[in-house]
């Protein structure tokens, strides 16, 4: 049985996404702190932007594994990292430490397949390149963005539309992005979502 430490947050990783993390409690510190001396991976988990981690008893099914890229000490003894998203894989169930410490029991679940760009979804890189010129803290994470992989597109998306939970856990549940590439050009055609995410 596969078993691995789990960080909430609501910031939201996929597999090949980039996210920066201040770690401020204890047991998270601990937790990278091993993760970065043994070179393993952790996991993170979806929850709400106003969700507190210590209320945190329960995660959504599918979470992300992620690798520590880069690492810092910031004001105050806290940790900014930079993680990757690794691969996707299924919560079965959840245990906490003394010190709240999350640890997860789980079996992988499947990454979605690369699907090449085409000119009926190359509005999802476009708009997602406007996007980035006007995010640069997050654009600089991706010094070879992967613009002509439809699945990297999507997941992207994923992680930064603000839509509810349960809508990306249906999505990221599906075993391709098909579905997810669908849903993205209806909201592109629908809404201009550039402005409302700057």
């Amino acid at each position: 049985m596969n078993t691995i430490a789990l960080l909430p947050h609501n910031g939201h990783l996929l597999p090949g996404g980039r996210l920066k993390i201040i770690i401020s409690r204890v047991c998270d510190i601990r937790m990278v702190t091993e993760a970065i001396a043994n070179n393993e991976a952790f996991a993170l988990g979806m929850i709400d932007r106003n969700t507190a981690l210590e209320t945190v008893t329960n995660i959504p099914a599918i979470a992300t594994t992620a690798i520590i890229r880069d690492f810092n000490t910031v004001a105050g003894g806290f940790l900014e990292i930079i993680v990757e998203g690794t691969n996707k894989i299924s919560i079965l169930d959840l245990t906490m430490a003394h010190d709240n410490l999350l640890t997860a029991t789980y079996e992988p679940h499947y990454n979605w397949p690369s699907i090449k760009i085409n000119a009926e979804n190359q509005i999802l890189t476009d708009k997602l390149k406007l996007l980035f010129l006007s995010m640069p803290e997050i654009s600089q994470r991706y010094p070879q963005p992967n613009y002509q992989d439809a699945t990297w597109v999507c997941q992207r998306w994923l992680e930064i539309l603000p839509i509810g939970i349960k809508q990306k856990q249906t999505l990221i549940h599906h075993p391709t992005a098909e579905i997810t590439i669908n849903f993205l050009l209806q909201l592109l055609q629908n809404h201009d979502l550039i402005n409302n995410l700057k």
